[in-house]
């Protein structure tokens, strides 16, 4: 039953959504609903690769990235549930010079921290991933804290330890709209009654643009589609290797229940608007683009030959949200006193999940925490407020996905 009045209300059961249930009751919150019209991670979440990547290009984010790295690292302890995190480690490999800055970035942020990291040759990075073949990279650095998660398992794990904290959560709810009174959040109008409230968190994933609209609201970050796709078993793939990012042709692989998921970017990007989606529909609808997998298929064969024979089982795609210098989404808003967006999850939900939530909790408590001021919502001021060059920027960002160009 939805309850008719709560402090705050969270619209989204992703992983951004849930982990925000959770950083808030954490920190001593009461009265919290989290609102989805289908159930928990039904949306992007559980058709994301859910790979961790700590170590930034850019330092100003070492300390946002190493607060989510460590929280994987004791999600249990923090929230009394395990998820399936497999620190194996990555390989980060660059086949010209071009892009070798990058990866010194990372040694210098990892120095920073005392953390080990590792440049390996080809025939090193070979004795960890039997499959792989790059001869001739530039640079191959071995990152051993970095890993994977199965996606389902945190938002799964994050709900069921708000739920413990208190938190109500009401699925297959959906939400109509919010009712604003002298510019501030009142009321959550949903399917089942309305709820009044002061403050709202909106994660609502691909839809946030949409949902936000009648509110005056011209969130800058779009959905673009991502695509990926896992093999059968294979010979030499062992569960506890890395997972491995090329960067020119942008593709990254890591291990899969004796496969290989194989996914990449740049390779027909495409944004979209979702008013123009059928009202009930659900991420497994979303078209394939077959194209965009033959050119994901060869370009990660390049350095993966045994793809070329491999048996797809599976195909994953989602709709992660872009913005328009490739940074997260996460304040309040001017124009709206008590709404929180939580957006642009650039491709990395799952990853960035503990530390967006955290900060969506800073500022309920009105403590500083995480430094938050480059997620800023209206840091965009009036550039790309039309749609056109919104997604043309956005579809760019996705295209240069692993270029440190944003």
């Amino acid at each position: 039953m939805v309850p008719s009045e709560a402090q705050i209300v969270i619209i989204g059961g992703g992983v951004l959504g849930t982990s925000a249930a959770f950083q808030l009751a954490a920190a001593g919150h009461q009265s919290i609903v989290l609102l989805d019209r289908g159930p928990i991670a039904g949306g992007t979440t559980p058709f994301a690769a859910g790979q961790t990547a700590y170590l930034p290009a850019h330092q100003h984010l070492l300390p946002f990235t190493t607060y989510c790295l460590e929280f994987f690292e004791h999600f249990a302890e923090f929230t009394g549930h395990a998820i399936d995190f497999r620190q194996h480690g990555s390989l980060r490999v660059v086949l010209t010079e071009q892009h070798l800055p990058g990866l010194e970035a990372r040694v210098e942020a990892a120095r920073s921290l005392h953390d080990p990291v590792e440049w390996l040759t080809p025939q090193q990075a070979r004795s960890l991933v039997p499959t792989l073949e790059a001869p001739e990279a530039k640079g191959i650095l071995f990152m051993p804290r970095d890993g994977y998660i199965e996606p389902r398992s945190v938002a799964a794990a994050y709900a069921a330890a708000a739920r413990d904290r208190g938190v109500t959560i009401c699925t297959r709810t959906p939400v109509t709209g919010v009712e604003l009174r002298d510019g501030a959040v009142r009321t959550v109008q949903t399917a089942a009654g309305a709820i009044r409230t002061q403050w709202v968190v909106v994660a609502a994933g691909a839809w946030t643009r949409q949902f936000c609209q009648p509110l005056g609201l011209n969130i800058r970050a779009v959905p673009v589609r991502h695509q990926a796709f896992v093999t059968a078993p294979l010979p030499l793939v062992s569960a506890t290797q890395p997972v491995v990012r090329i960067v020119e042709p942008q593709v990254y692989v890591r291990p899969e229940a004796g496969g290989l998921l194989v996914g990449g970017y740049g390779y027909r990007p495409l944004s979209f608007d979702m008013h123009t989606f059928p009202r009930r529909f659900e991420m497994p609808d979303l078209e394939a683009d077959q194209i965009y997998y033959q050119q994901l298929t060869e370009a990660a064969a390049a350095s993966f030959p045994v793809l070329r024979e491999a048996v797809v089982i599976q195909e994953r795609r989602g709709l992660p949200t872009i913005t328009p210098d490739g940074q997260y989404l996460v304040s309040t808003v001017d124009q709206v006193q008590g709404m929180i967006i939580m957006a642009g999850c650039q491709v990395g939900g799952i990853w960035a999940s503990p530390g967006l939530g955290r900060i969506v909790a800073d500022i309920v408590s009105r403590t500083e925490g995480l430094p938050a001021a480059a997620f800023k919502v209206d840091r965009f001021a009036d550039a790309y407020a039309h749609e056109t060059a919104l997604r043309s920027r956005c579809e760019q960002v996705y295209a240069c996905h692993y270029w440190d160009m944003f």
